[in-house]
């Protein structure tokens, strides 16, 4: 069976809500309870969805009946997905909606520092440097004049015998060279 969050085929409206329901109760036992103070309250306009499609409860042997012809839990866990990825969009557009807008702020306050500039008026440097300071905080980035740099070191691993041996080795020759290039005309033997 191909997992949905819509109505599957042959599934009434009835169970449709009640699964809806328990997505929000989050277990079959909670979501009885729930469906039962909502029939009591027979309050259609508070809840308009439930109230219309559940009616009066069923009981818990039918609801996990329910749950297991129609794949309560798979599709639950599929609506959570689809949920998360709607909210994760809406939050990226208002991001993106409210990045644009400060930034025809931002604009703006620079052609009002210009048009100030043009008339004659004083337009401080202390000026300038706070609304960019508001622009930046406002888009989420860094304002310090520095930037901290981390480098990951990988762990080293113990030196074999031989690489003991060939680093010491190196570590004479650079000695060696260093020493006889003060004195001029010195060469390095590398044998």
């Amino acid at each position: 069976m191909n997992i949905v969050t819509s109505k599957i085929p042959g599934e009434r409206a009835k169970q449709y809500a009640a699964w809806l329901l328990y997505c929000e109760a989050g277990s079959l036992e909670k979501t009885l309870k729930i469906w039962e103070r909502i029939f009591v309250q027979d309050d259609t306009k508070m809840i308009p969805f439930f109230g219309t499609f559940l009616g009066k409860p069923v009981g818990l042997a039918t609801i996990k009946r329910w749950s297991v012809r129609y794949h309560w839990k798979k599709r639950a866990e599929l609506k959570t997905t689809e949920d998360l990825e709607g909210m994760r969009f809406q939050f990226k557009r208002i991001k993106q909606t409210r990045a644009y807008r400060i930034a025809i702020l931002f604009d703006l306050v620079l052609k009002g520092y210009t048009k100030q500039l043009e008339q004659g008026m004083n337009v401080t440097a202390r000026d300038l440097y706070t609304v960019w300071k508001m622009h930046r905080v406002e888009q989420g980035l860094s304002i310090d004049n520095h930037n901290i740099t981390v480098y990951q070191q990988f762990p080293i691993k113990p030196e074999s015998p031989e690489e003991k041996e060939l680093n010491k080795r190196i570590q004479e020759l650079e000695e060696q060279f260093h020493s006889e290039t003060q004195e001029e005309g010195g060469s390095v033997d590398i044998t």
